[in-house]
């Protein structure tokens, strides 16, 4: 079961019972579709957008109610649906509020669906933006109490986990090539793939959330960290697959130069990213292979050399 899905549901249940426990116990909101929606417009899967949701609902609420409220006093039906959304849509995207267009829509429709077009005045429209109101407080609390995120802290945790990937493999595929293990399995790229996505996801958040993230980001040094990430992803699955294919092609044989090569990242993590040379005579590779492989990793390993020197610079 995922554990992220579990805890979204649980936050988004309790959310709602206490919506419904607040409205029953004061029995001022008349209408409960208003606050249940909130709920579930504000309570996002990643929290870190519930306060773009909470805003986005508010304006949303506010405007597509004012705005239907003006054109009622006109136009009725289906035709006043139409004229508000002409009105509403181009004035939220004027004013940089285009987070609650499916609100303001949302708000549109409801107001002029109602049983007696009569009651829609403006007691009708602030009791509804108050009930919204409530809706969103109780989202917001929710989230800040069950299991609030702390990008910062899972991107430190995401950058270390696949550090240790990076090492271990080397470390499996340095022992390997000296005869003294097995020929470990294809890496999951997939796993790779998605731990760095998730990585810069949540740098792109940060980088949204205002200019006092923006500077911490910049501080960290994340998007230095990111760049690098990237490049040594398409590196290390590279090298991947040419080493697997070196395991294959060897056989029992052995290839001490490279393998003590990979190693020497564990050994000595500052020491010069020196070229990799293999011995072409008695060499069991092929030319064209072994040119193929003292390139890329020597660039794969010059690159893990300069995260190492970023990652020392922010030790305290």
């Amino acid at each position: 079961m995922d554990g992220n899905l579990l805890k979204q549901s649980l936050r988004l249940g309790l959310s709602i019972l206490i919506t419904c426990a607040i409205a029953q116990h004061f029995q001022r909101i008349t209408y409960l579709w208003y606050p249940l929606l909130a709920v579930i417009t504000v309570v996002d899967d990643q929290d870190e957008n519930s306060l773009q949701a909470a805003r986005g609902r508010m304006l949303g609420t506010a405007v597509g109610g004012l705005v239907t409220f003006l054109v009622h006093s006109i136009l009725t039906g289906w035709i006043g649906i139409l004229v508000s959304l002409l009105i509403t849509v181009p004035l939220l995207r004027r004013m940089g509020w285009s987070s609650g267009l499916s609100t303001a829509v949302v708000v549109t429709v409801m107001f002029l669906g109602i049983d007696a077009y009569t009651q829609l005045n403006w007691s009708y429209v602030f009791n509804r933006t108050v009930d919204t109101l409530v809706g969103i407080a109780v989202a917001l609390v929710m989230g800040r109490l069950l299991w609030p995120k702390n990008r910062l802290a899972r991107m430190q945790e995401l950058h270390q986990k696949l550090e240790s990937t990076l090492h271990q493999r080397l470390d499996i595929h340095s022992t390997a090539l000296r005869g003294e293990g097995l020929t470990p399995p294809a890496i999951n790229a997939e796993a790779i793939t998605r731990q760095v996505l998730e990585l810069q996801r949540l740098i792109n958040i940060e980088n949204s959330l205002g200019d006092s993230h923006a500077r911490t980001l910049k501080r960290l040094r994340w998007a230095q960290r990111m760049s690098l990430w990237r490049c040594l992803q398409v590196r290390w699955l590279l090298v991947e697959r040419l080493i697997q294919r070196v395991h294959q092609d060897l056989g029992t044989n052995t290839l001490p130069e490279l393998s003590h090569y990979l190693s020497h990242h564990l050994s000595e993590p500052g020491a010069p990213a020196e070229a990799l040379r293999l011995e072409s005579s008695g060499s069991p590779l092929p030319l064209p292979q072994r040119i193929a492989l003292e390139e890329q990793v020597t660039r794969f390993r010059r690159l893990i050399r300069s995260q190492q020197l970023l990652d020392r610079a922010h030790q305290p």
